[in-house]
């Protein structure tokens, strides 16, 4: 409960709304009451007047009753239920917040589809709990009080009985809250299975039926399916062994009723209208603890998933922002890699070691090496996208360590190797890292850097063109003009370029480096490819080895010059281009 007493306290936030809501339930509930007596009285009173006039003035009192009532119930749930919806935004706010601030390690180990259950369903269950759930149980805690006292002064030996399922009723609850604590977590993550499965799917559907693989991942949503089955099955039977304690305690109590109070009012040692009380308090008596039963059911489940919701919300992010930060402005773009050694988690090699590089503002970096040799891993430091486990990564001579993310974040432009687009327009996809979007001229010069003014022009909608989920009205090389278009928009001082060139042609990647010169002025640029085309013009060049350490740098001409990796690729490249064009 000390976790889910975390999260209440967010509903403390709006303490007015909070407490007139908690106000109006027992105003509501007493009222209830009131009508019952008003009832049971009126009944008692026709079985021995002769004159049935009182009736109209019963009937306006019932019906003031019940509207001020309706008025009472509709406020408890307009408050406390909206307030439970002021939590759930803010408390799926945090934890978009950060989820964005988390590292790439995180995301790299997470699965997406278990990452929107904590945001979607999770944080929906700990909101029915402490909203609707609190509002039935201070409900129940108000009426169940009365009407027992109620029902005691007016035949105690018959309201004792009562008093014997409500026990069983909750010795029964007790022993099943434990089962379905565990069966609501094991719920909780299969469902996560399922929505990363579909996720997956949908996202990599191309890939699906490219390689007819449709029927194997149909088995495998299958299988996540089915295991959610079963724990949704033993789930609803521990609850529904819970319910069928508490009705059964219900039904069994009226049969009791009915044979005592029937035989006591046979027997005129009870009126009628006290039976009719009676049979109504009982009703009271039992719903609210139904209700609580209910909220029983629903707390392991709350219970997991504030578990679930504390571990993402607990975890710390590895980039550490700096108490005193150092302004990187004016930014020139130098580039400082000292000794930079990086290890991913888990892992018992080295991605990145001892990497030194020294390149002044206005340079071109080219960065190659074998697969698996860590150039992305390089850039990813070099962006701080993660930090670097030795060494020290540099702009300008400042450690990115002692200045703020978005300082880093503004200086350089980083185009990832997954070329990742947005389901919007071109217009759009390019302006993503400005606060407005870009005129039609600043776009029609960014797609001539790009090389795109030819392929913009024959898309239907031209700069408003949308380009579905994930770029997928694109061609590969497309896509990867656009992302640099998006980087280029910012103007940035150093430019990132992971393997942002591979889906062009090497006519289209000639022109398109001697357009990035051209533009740059004096913007200092990193590409790291695995086809080394791309990085003949640089200033230099880095050749990584299979162990991440650096096997040799320099210029093209000297490189191709050396016996090597580098040369050897280079003629093999050269060679396949050559047959390429036969």
């Amino acid at each position: 409960m000390k976790r889910l007493w975390a999260f209440f306290q967010r509903f403390l936030r709006h303490r007015r709304q909070l407490v007139a809501g908690f106000l109006c339930i027992p105003a509501a509930q007493l009222l209830d009451v009131a009508i019952t007596v008003v009832i049971g009285k009126t009944l008692d009173r026709l079985r021995s007047a002769s004159d049935t006039d009182f009736l109209l003035g019963v009937v306006g009192i019932i019906l003031g009753l019940s509207l001020v009532r309706g008025v009472f119930r509709y406020l408890q749930r307009w408050w406390i239920v909206v307030v439970s919806r002021w939590v759930e935004n803010e408390l799926k706010q945090d934890l978009f917040d950060k989820l964005v601030s988390l590292p790439l390690s995180y995301h790299a180990a997470s699965r997406s589809g278990d990452v929107v259950s904590r945001v979607t369903s999770d944080v929906e269950n700990v909101r029915m709990f402490l909203g609707p759930g609190m509002m039935y149980t201070l409900g129940a805690v108000v009426m169940v009080p009365v009407s027992l006292g109620l029902l005691f002064s007016i035949n105690a030996p018959l309201a004792a009985t009562m008093l014997v399922p409500l026990l069983l009723m909750g010795l029964g609850m007790k022993a099943f809250t434990p089962r379905i604590h565990k069966w609501s977590l094991a719920v909780q993550e299969s469902l996560a299975e399922i929505g990363h499965r579909a996720q997956e799917n949908f996202g990599g559907i191309r890939v699906v039926k490219g390689y007819g693989r449709e029927d194997s991942q149909v088995a495998r949503f299958e299988k996540a399916s089915r295991l959610n089955r079963d724990n949704q099955i033993l789930l609803g039977r521990s609850r529904g062994i819970t319910h069928a304690l508490t009705h059964g305690a219900n039904d069994f109590t009226f049969v009791v009723i009915l044979v005592v109070g029937g035989m006591a009012m046979i027997d005129r040692r009870m009126a009628a209208g006290d039976l009719f009380q009676f049979i109504d308090l009982t009703f009271k008596v039992f719903w609210p603890i139904i209700a609580v039963g209910w909220i029983a059911g629903m707390y392991p489940r709350a219970l997991a998933s504030a578990e679930r919701i504390d571990e993402l919300l607990d975890r710390k992010s590895d980039l550490i922002e700096p108490a005193s930060p150092k302004s990187l402005e004016p930014v020139r773009g130098a580039l400082s890699l000292r000794d930079v050694s990086y290890s991913y988690p888990n892992t018992s090699t080295s991605a990145i070691s001892g990497l030194s590089v020294e390149l002044p503002a206005g340079s071109v970096l080219g960065i190659v090496g074998p697969t698996g040799s860590g150039k992305t891993t390089a850039l990813l430091l070099l962006a701080r996208m993660m930090d670097p486990a030795t060494g020290s990564v540099c702009i300008d001579g400042t450690d990115l360590r002692q200045t703020t993310l978005a300082n880093v974040r503004s200086a350089i432009g980083y185009v990832p190797q997954d070329s990742f687009l947005f389901s919007d327009t071109w217009r759009d996809n390019v302006s993503f890292g400005l606060a407005a979007p870009l005129d039609d001229e600043r776009l029609a010069r960014l797609a001539d850097e790009v090389c795109m003014t030819e392929e913009v022009a024959r898309f239907p909608d031209g700069l408003d063109q949308r380009i579905g989920e994930r770029g997928v009205t694109l061609s590969g090389g497309q896509r990867q003009r656009t992302c640099i278009a998006r980087a280029l928009a910012r103007e940035p001082r150093i430019l990132v370029l992971d393997d942002a060139l591979s889906a062009v042609d090497t006519e289209t990647e000639a022109k398109l480096i001697s357009n990035l010169r051209a533009a740059g002025r004096g913007r200092t640029v990193v590409i790291a490819a695995h086809r080394l085309s791309s990085v003949v013009a640089a200033d230099l060049v880095v050749v990584l080895g299979r162990d991440g350490r650096v096997e040799t740098q320099g210029r093209h001409a000297d490189l191709v010059n050396r016996p090597g990796w580098y040369r050897e690729t280079w003629q093999r490249q050269q060679a396949r281009d050559e047959l390429s064009v036969l």
